[in-house]
């Protein structure tokens, strides 16, 4: 309790001595990562209205001169093939309405902008961590209900439970790494049962692209701190508990490995058809939002989905709907994401715990989000590519962050 009321006292001395819009701008920051888990619409406004402050701030007290844009190339070269592809498209007006979404990768440079330090980064995450578990627990109370199985997955405030699984794969990914991460220093102690529930409430979506893409994310955070015992301790965990887990969710497990799982089937399937699209128009694609009315042509004869309204791959969805060009933009960012965020580490073996956490957590995000994305269409998901932009911007929060690659 004495931690939690020094916090609010720090934080808000700390922003009185910021400018208004800097202020604002923080707060929007801060209502998005608090309302996230509960509405996308709320979410939305907090981050529209960050980014206006955020840009209004700039005219005084942080000029553009000043601001941190890494990887801009790629990321804007990204959007204009986007938007190349949609005016394209032959229903132009709707893939331009699709293309929208690409405002999100604003989220990446305000959250890096706005925190300035080590120390608001982590109030950010905590208040994140504090959010999704309330989401979780009324998830597991909800599903705990009845038995768990494939008819009974907890989406909690979300639409569906892939994106529910999806936001919980980035949240829990950070709260491993809070708790991974070697230090000195004391860790807040609640951040612990905060990770078992959103781990819980995580297996009971049976989300298994999720569920990959946390073993990546978790065993990225044990090479980058150093730490191969506790990798190792957490697989024995893992094992013993998918053995001590109920019937549906041991099926769910031996079914990613299991190629004749009717899902797996329906994947490649839709792999095959994506492929057979993106040869067809490799420049440009089919257009944003273009994947269903098109798909059906290119369908295998047997396939049991005939329009499907996204391809369950990152890179095969994005290739056969943008092209090659934008592909490979989107991929030249993360390739270059990888890059920059793997120098920052090794640079800070010996910074404090923040820093440490800041660059470990963004490398798992990111690791855990593009392995999920092998299997799932995740970037089209605006709830967890928000969050992800937001999450992946902690290598870069803070002054001693700053870089001039691009």
């Amino acid at each position: 309790m004495n931690e939690l009321k020094g916090s609010f006292i720090e934080l808000g001395g700390r922003l009185r001595r910021r400018s208004t819009a800097s202020r604002v701008a923080f707060g929007g920051l801060l209502g998005f990562v608090v309302s996230a888990p509960f509405s996308i619409s709320i979410a939305q406004i907090c981050v529209f209205t960050a980014v206006v402050a955020w840009l209004a701030s700039m005219t005084r007290t942080a000029p553009l001169l000043t601001q941190k844009f890494p990887l801009w190339g790629p990321w804007l070269l990204f959007a204009l093939f986007t938007l190349a592809s949609a005016f394209h498209a032959p229903d132009s007006l709707g893939s331009l309405i699709k293309s929208r979404e690409l405002t999100q990768i604003m989220i990446f440079y305000l959250a890096m902008n706005v925190v300035q330090d080590d120390r608001e980064a982590l109030w950010l995450v905590k208040a994140l961590f504090v959010a999704a578990s309330v989401a979780a627990l009324y998830a597991l109370g909800v599903s705990l209900q009845g038995v768990i199985s494939l008819a009974n997955r907890p989406s909690g405030f979300f639409s569906i439970y892939m994106t529910f699984g999806g936001f919980l794969l980035v949240v829990g990914l950070l709260a491993f790494t809070y708790l991974l991460v070697p230090t000195r220093e004391r860790k807040s102690g609640w951040v612990y049962a905060s990770a078992l529930l959103i781990l819980a409430a995580l297996i009971t979506t049976l989300s298994r692209s999720a569920w990959v893409g946390l073993l990546i994310g978790v065993a990225v955070v044990a090479v980058a701190s150093r730490r191969k015992m506790v990798s190792l301790c957490l697989a024995l965990a893992v094992v013993l508990a998918v053995f001590m887990a109920p019937h549906s969710i041991r099926q769910r497990v031996k079914s990613i490995v299991n190629p004749r799982d009717k899902t797996a089937v329906e994947r490649i399937d839709m792999w095959k058809g994506g492929i057979k699209m993106f040869a067809d128009k490799t420049l440009l694609g089919f257009g944003p939002g273009r994947i269903k009315d098109n798909y059906a042509r290119y369908a295998d004869r047997d396939a049991d989905r005939k329009s499907p309204s996204h391809l369950h791959n990152n890179i095969v969805h994005l290739a056969a709907e943008r092209g090659v060009f934008a592909l490979g933009a989107w991929i030249w960012a993360w390739v270059g994401y990888f890059v920059l965020v793997s120098r920052r580490l090794r640079d800070s073996r010996d910074a404090p715990f923040g820093t440490r956490f800041r660059m470990t957590g963004g490398l798992a995000v990111a690791a855990g989000f593009l392995s999920a994305g092998m299997f799932e269409y995740n970037f089209g998901d605006s709830e967890v590519v928000m969050l992800v932009f937001m999450a992946t911007a902690l290598p870069f929060m803070g002054r001693a962050s700053e870089i001039h690659q691009e």
